[in-house]
């Protein structure tokens, strides 16, 4: 209703204004068409008599001026000037002639008579021919010019100027009787006007003072009069219509508005109630996965930290394989109940990110190398590229980038049986206003999406077909849960793909520019460079870098003939195979130029090794490659400092960080037997002493009873809870009834209850199920650590190093001292060392390469256990730094790297191996 009262107001406005104007329009109107064609008349009479007087003035001056030069004749033909002029003196009797002159035939002036200035044209006039009707009006002056004749021959030429001044006065009389005549017209035209108006005006006036009443009185019964059936008649007819229709639908409005309060009342309760059901099912669910992720997470605790045990235990090979088999499906078994339990946490809007210093860098190498066995298994060729504008650090969650990351990746290498996986970062600084963004990309040679699967893969458990559960396994949750990681990035994902051909998918998020990328070296020589490597992707990517640099690169065929383009190179990255040939080549003395040399190898592969030492090759570059190492070594070509043998060494002394234990007392509740005999076997292998309790009120009790230095508390048991009983010994703590004790909160729990500890007066949190690392990484948090045999070791070791590059021959002469006659042990131990190590070489490599922390963990130590028995102190050091660094949880880049010390510390340790069992076995003889 309030819109047609503003309706009616509106065009009421207007149509007083219109009928003002209307008036005014149609006075004026009436007053321009009577001006105009007095004006029309006044203008076509001026114009008429202005030509019917040129026409006359022409004729009579130049009549007139044939006469003269009639007379003028005999005294020109006799040179009489004083008898021209006589008879020039004439023109007196003719008061329109102002000036006369005679001009002799070679055009000097004979005889004139007047004054010619009086006769003048003026600047308007001279834009008009001579005599014409307007050059007469303006300049109000004639000329004619004729021959003077002597017997048929002209023999001199008389001009004649004639004022038409009479010609601008009759002009004159005409505007003014026009004139005169147009304000009469006016007069009788604005009578005319007013009439008219009258007729036009009162109609719509009438109408202007009925909707006047309607605005006031709200009374839509009203109507205007109908006068003619004109245009303003239908006007009328017209308004009276929309009353009519105002009308009905304010009376529908009022009978809606009656009914509207109960409708609105109505509508909310249901609101309300379907508001309520929606929360009410929300904490179902909650509470549903909260109590799905405790009932599944109890059993997998039992079994995956058994499986852990078992596997450290002193077990035969075979069955060292069954737990790690069980180990290693129930970690799988738990990656897939983490993603429903993050779809879900992502969809109750409980997902937190964090906002740290991170480098896009360092996240793609770290994926690229935990995926690298599995690619290589499968022959694909797994690279990463970062782009040149990359910044250094951006502000982001690392943890959830690289769990997108590492979803692409792995859908990308299930799906792909040949060519290649190629992980990429780019920046885009967002020139012309737009935000700056990080796009990462991961492209693939796979089977391909097509257009019409694409849009569903991002749902929760949706696959391109049927057939991919089956083929190729996994949930359908992890682009799901990509795409809502993304979105609370502020991102987009998508992707590009053709069945058959591959696909892109690709993720942007908005960042923060922390550290600028890094500025890349260029070289100011003429440089040239040869890729000679596996793939079709890393390639590429190392030329792309090269390219950087500013070096020419050429990528060729490892079993390619390379002499010619040896001969104008300046640096090669070549596989060992190539430099065999290589190598070949220089025993022969077909090698001309010698380039900078760089292989380019796996973790563990022993074949550079010799390369180095024959001097076939001068540094190493280990595979997979990433930017940094790859920038590093193209400065150590331009700057001639490549490392040579010194690629082969180079372990740190290790500090001794083991979270060993003096025997502390735990306390431990739980309400399963299954979890209280894994956590008092997991206690008594960290040497502390476990005493174990079946639920929450007997936690309490034993709590009260006796001293201890820690507890473990599950968080859900019957009778009293992990909170509850938290609760109750704070209390007593409280009155002094005893002394306060770290309490770790043990869960199943991943929904919706990870901060409940915290308020529960817990010191930390530790989730179910748990390994030996990381219960001993929470525990050493609140527990002093025990140094123990084992530092004591690790220290000798680190001194052995400082004294001995490889080995401590002290140990050797030792077991050579305790050994029987006849026995050869220092012979039969370092050939035992050689056969075993080379195993467990390739166990720790395949678990750097896996990821599996528990595995590093496992296969470091039995590495650095046969190492330290013989001797080998540097490779014993590295790989119990590498031990302690994955028994911390440190990142996969960093046991990359200790991975890659220990590796040059076995090679170091097996070319030595050869002397020193020689000496042993001269000894022996």
């Amino acid at each position: 209703m309030l819109a047609s009262v503003r309706n009616r107001r509106k065009l009421q406005a207007t149509m007083s204004k219109r009928t003002k104007s209307l008036r005014g329009r149609l006075t004026s109107l009436v007053i321009v068409a009577i001006f105009g064609a007095v004006g029309i008349v006044t203008l076509s009479s001026i114009w008429r008599e202005t030509v019917q007087f040129s026409e006359g003035k022409r004729t009579e001056l130049y009549a007139s001026a044939n006469v003269f030069a009639a007379a003028v004749s005999d005294s020109v033909a006799g040179g009489d000037k004083d008898g021209a002029l006589d008879a020039l003196r004439a023109i007196s009797f003719i008061p329109t002639i102002d000036y006369v002159r005679v001009d002799a035939a070679d055009g000097s002036l004979f005889a004139e008579l007047g004054g010619e200035g009086a006769t003048a044209s003026g600047e308007w006039a001279d834009m008009f021919p001579e005599n014409s009707p307007m050059s007469m009006l303006l300049s109000q002056s004639a000329v004619a010019r004729v021959p003077v004749l002597d017997g048929g021959q002209e023999i001199a030429t008389l001009t004649l100027h004639a004022d038409t001044g009479s010609l601008s006065q009759r002009i004159g009389v005409l505007v003014y009787d026009a004139l005169a005549a147009a304000i009469f017209a006016g007069g009788i035209g604005l009578l005319i006007a007013l009439k008219m108006q009258r007729a036009i005006t009162d109609p719509i006036m009438g109408l202007v003072r009925v909707m006047s009443r309607v605005r006031e009185s709200g009374d839509f019964s009203a109507r205007a009069e109908l006068v003619e059936n004109d245009e303003t008649g239908q006007l009328v007819e017209t308004f009276n219509t929309m009353l009519d229709h105002i009308q009905e639908r304010d009376s529908k409005l009022q009978a809606h508005q009656r009914d509207l309060k109960k409708v609105v009342e109505q509508r909310t309760r249901q609101l309300r109630i379907a508001k309520e059901s929606a929360e009410a099912a929300n904490v179902a669910k909650s509470d549903f996965l909260a109590t799905m992720s405790h009932e599944i997470r109890t059993p997998m605790n039992g079994m995956l930290a058994m499986a852990d045990l078992l596997s450290k235990a002193p077990l035969a090979p075979r069955y060292k394989r069954y737990a790690e088999v069980i180990a290693k499906s129930g970690q799988s078994l738990l990656a897939i109940i983490n993603d429903v339990l993050d779809f879900s946490k992502i969809e109750a809007g409980r997902l937190e990110l964090e906002k740290i210093p991170v480098r896009p860098a360092d996240i793609v190498d770290d994926v690229v190398s935990l995926f690298w066995e599995r690619a290589a298994s499968k022959h694909v060729d797994l690279a990463a590229f970062v782009s040149a504008n990359t910044p250094e650090e951006i502000e982001g969650d690392p943890v959830r980038i690289s769990q997108v990351l590492s979803n692409l990746v792995n859908n990308a290498l299930k799906f792909t049986e040949q060519g290649h996986v190629l992980v990429g970062v780019d920046y885009k600084p967002g020139a012309g206003g737009r935000t700056p963004m990080l796009e990462f990309s991961v492209v693939d040679t796979g089977v391909g999406i097509p257009q019409d699967k694409q849009a569903a893969i991002f749902e929760a458990f949706s696959q391109a077909d049927q057939t991919t559960t089956r083929r190729y396994g996994g949930t359908g949750l992890g682009l799901a849960i990509s795409r809502r990681l993304v979105e609370a990035m502020s991102g987009d994902i998508g992707l590009v793909s053709k069945p058959g051909k591959g696909s892109r998918f690709f993720f942007t998020m908005k960042t923060k520019m922390l550290a600028p990328p890094r500025a890349v070296r260029r070289t100011k020589e003429d440089k040239r460079a040869i890729i000679a490597i596996d793939g079709d992707a890393t390639p590429k990517m190392l030329a792309h870098y090269l390219r950087e640099s500013g070096v020419m690169t050429t990528i060729v065929e490892q079993d390619a003939e390379f002499g010619a383009l040896i001969a104008c190179a300046d640096m090669i990255f070549a596989s060992p195979t190539f430099y065999h040939a290589y190598q070949k080549s220089i025993e022969k003395g077909r090698a001309q130029w010698i380039p900078a040399r760089v292989c380019i190898c796996e973790l563990g592969d022993t074949a550079p090794d010799t390369l180095v030492e024959n001097g076939v090759v001068e540094d190493i570059l280990l595979a997979p490659l990433s930017r940094r190492e790859v920038m590093e070594q193209i400065e150590r070509v331009f700057d001639a400092r490549l490392r040579g043998k010194a690629a082969l060494a180079g372990a740190e002394p290790p500090s001794p960080s083991y979270p060993t234990f003096r025997g502390q007392r735990v306390l431990a509740a739980d309400d399963s037997a299954v979890n209280r005999e894994v956590v008092k076997e997991a206690l008594a292998r960290l040497n502390l002493e476990p005493t174990l309790a079946n639920d929450g009120r007997e936690a309490v009790r034993l709590a009260q009873a006796g001293k201890f230095d820690l507890i473990l508390m599950d968080c859900s048991m019957p009778e009293m809870d992990g909170y509850e009983a938290t609760h109750a010994i704070r209390a007593l703590e409280k009155l002094g009834k005893l002394k306060p004790t770290p309490i770790i909160a043990l869960s199943a729990h991943v929904a919706g209850k990870e901060d409940a500890w915290r308020s529960a007066g817990m010191n930390d949190y530790l989730t179910k199920p748990f390994t030996l690392e990381t219960l001993a990484a929470v525990l050493s948090k609140h527990l002093e650590a025990g140094g123990g045999e084992f530092v004591r070791e690790l220290s000798d070791a680190a001194t052995a190093i400082a004294e001995n590059p490889v080995f401590d021959r002290a140990v050797m002469d030792q077991i050579a001292a305790i050994q029987s006659s006849g026995a050869d042990l220092p012979l039969r131990t370092l050939n035992l060392f050689e056969e075993h190590s080379r195993k467990a070489m390739r166990d720790l490599i395949e678990a750097l390469k896996t990821g599996n922390g528990s595995a590093v963990t496992h296969a470091a130590h039995a590495l650095k256990s046969m190492s330290a028995n013989i001797g080998a102190v540097r490779l014993a050091a590295a790989c119990g730094a590498l031990e302690r660094a994955a028994a911390d949880g440190e990142s996969a880049a960093a046991l990359a790297r200790l991975g890659k010390t220990a590796a040059s510390e076995f090679r170091e340790a097996h070319k030595m191996l050869p002397r020193l069992m020689a000496k042993y076995k001269r000894s022996a003889a």
